[in-house]
């Protein structure tokens, strides 16, 4: 009877344990983090101190085809010329086609800031281009460019 008992213990323990390593290798497996894409932008900033005032292009170089509804702009540190704090106001990721390639261009000008009147200064502006996967919602956010880059910040 004893021996009948310890394999009816040793074969409960035995699936304890399978049942335990199942639930932690397919639970990792959709933890997975996901990759953000790899793109090459080229920013071309023009310091104008006539008319709209400074303006700042990013132009797709080379790199993974991106979607447009998973990317956002985000500019800190930009003023107008009286040195008045402005935001964006509307998304200059709009002005690309729904898929982003290598040749897209995106402008990023007065015309989409807060207020009117005085030129756009961003001498000391920050931007951000940040990449969210929408169709993972608990997935996290990545920074796929900034401008300038930080090394070459005076």
């Amino acid at each position: 009877m004893s021996p009948v008992i310890g394999v009816v213990i040793l074969v409960g323990i035995a699936a304890i344990l399978a049942a335990t390593i199942g639930v932690f290798a397919l639970g990792f497996s959709e933890q997975r983090p996901t990759q953000a894409p790899q793109v090459a932008i080229v920013a071309d900033y023009s310091e104008r101190t006539t008319g709209n005032g400074e303006y700042l292009n990013l132009s797709f170089k080379s790199g993974e085809t991106v979607y447009r509804d998973n990317l956002t702009v985000v500019v800190s540190g930009a003023k107008r010329a009286d040195g008045s704090d402005v935001t964006l106001d509307t998304d200059p990721i709009q002005q690309a086609s729904t898929r982003i390639t290598s040749g897209t261009k995106i402008t990023i000008h007065q015309g989409q800031f807060t207020g009117s009147g005085t030129a756009l200064d961003l001498r000391d502006a920050t931007l951000r281009l940040v990449w969210n996967p929408a169709d993972e919602p608990e997935s996290e956010t990545y920074v796929i460019y900034r401008w300038p880059d930080p090394s070459q910040r005076n």
